[in-house]
């Protein structure tokens, strides 16, 4: 083997192992801080009565006819998004709401296992499921709705709490 073959084998085989060591060290390709998993994630917010104790943080409005609300739970300690039009929708799918964790971004629609559905053809809200966001968790509330006879849509999004 010629020297220039030798060193560059003994190279590779140390930056090997300065890449092992700082995966080992920082937690590289460790997907555990990627998703937290917590017992209230991905449910309604009426499971175990959050909904109960209830305070909007914040609440923007999307356009002349809905709005999104960040809703928190006091007691359970979670979040979830509320979308609301404010006449019956005239169309199926025509709000949905969506929740984002800042920790990890999970998130959640209202179409989402725990939420009560897009907002269809004669109603006027829908939320998503709960999020745990007890600090240094914060969540953030987004909304949208369509513009008729388009694809476009009307977005807005809360502050982050």
């Amino acid at each position: 083997m010629s020297i220039l073959k030798k060193k560059l084998k003994l190279i590779s085989q140390s930056m090997i192992m300065i890449l092992s060591t700082l995966i080992v060290a920082f937690g590289f390709g460790n997907n555990q801080a990627a998703a937290e998993t917590h017992s209230y994630d991905g449910k309604s917010p009426y499971y175990n009565s959050c909904a109960s104790s209830a305070v909007t943080k914040d609440k923007k409005w999307i356009d002349s006819v809905s709005y999104v609300e960040l809703k928190f739970s006091t007691s359970c300690k979670t979040a979830w998004a509320k979308v609301t039009v404010t006449r019956p929708a005239v169309y199926d799918h025509e709000a949905d709401a969506r929740i984002v964790r800042s920790t990890d971004g999970k998130a959640y629609t209202c179409n989402s296992s725990g939420g009560n559905g897009v907002v269809n053809k004669g109603q006027t809200s829908c939320y998503t499921p709960m999020v745990y966001d007890l600090d240094p968790r914060k969540a953030q509330a987004q909304g949208i709705h369509a513009i008729p006879n388009s694809d476009a849509y009307n977005k807005a999004v809360t502050i982050w709490y």
